[in-house]
């Protein structure tokens, strides 16, 4: 009797601690900040269980709210595509691209904006060239405008992060 005790007590506490490390960080549907590089891995696993299909299905549903500026659940949705961001799909990238640039869930930035759109442009989403065309007219109105030079480190390093963290999602 007491063996079982024992074993279902390890049972229940080992659950608990598999479930606690699976949860993605609670935010408030107002909370604006830049997501950190925990919040953003953990999102990328949480998402990455999801079917590809479903994924395309989630991130379009979130493209859809952010870009009608509609969204019931802000900051989910944009989390939501921020990790299927960082594990390269190409629609969720667009979906960052205007949550930056809008405010939507996240701080208002157009040089991120421009850095997810070329991200998008890139990974093969024919929409977003539009996108950076007018991120990028935005940004020459602005006081000092980044060289081009500026605008391709950035989307370097964004690169270089969104290797860096697939990898972390992998181990």
């Amino acid at each position: 009797m007491f063996q079982r005790l024992f074993c279902a007590v390890v049972l229940v506490f080992s659950l608990s601690i598999c479930t606690a490390t699976a949860q993605v960080p609670a935010d408030s549907e107002k909370t604006i900040s830049r997501p950190d590089k925990n919040e953003t891995i953990a999102w990328m696993k949480l998402v990455s269980q999801l079917p590809a299909a479903e994924q395309n299905v989630k991130a379009d549903a979130a493209l859809k709210g952010i870009t009608a500026s509609n969204s019931k659940t802000p900051r989910s949705d944009f989390q939501l595509c921020v990790g299927l961001a960082y594990l390269g799909n190409a629609r969720a990238q667009r979906c960052v691209g205007y949550a930056y640039e809008k405010g939507i869930g996240v701080v208002d930035d157009l040089l991120e904006s421009y850095v997810w759109f070329e991200l998008a442009h890139g990974g093969g989403d024919k929409e977003s060239a539009s996108d950076v065309a007018r991120v990028m007219l935005a940004l020459n109105s602005t006081y000092p405008a980044p060289s081009e030079e500026e605008l391709e480190t950035e989307v370097a390093e964004q690169n270089r992060r969104l290797a860096e963290y697939q990898k972390e999602v992998k181990k």
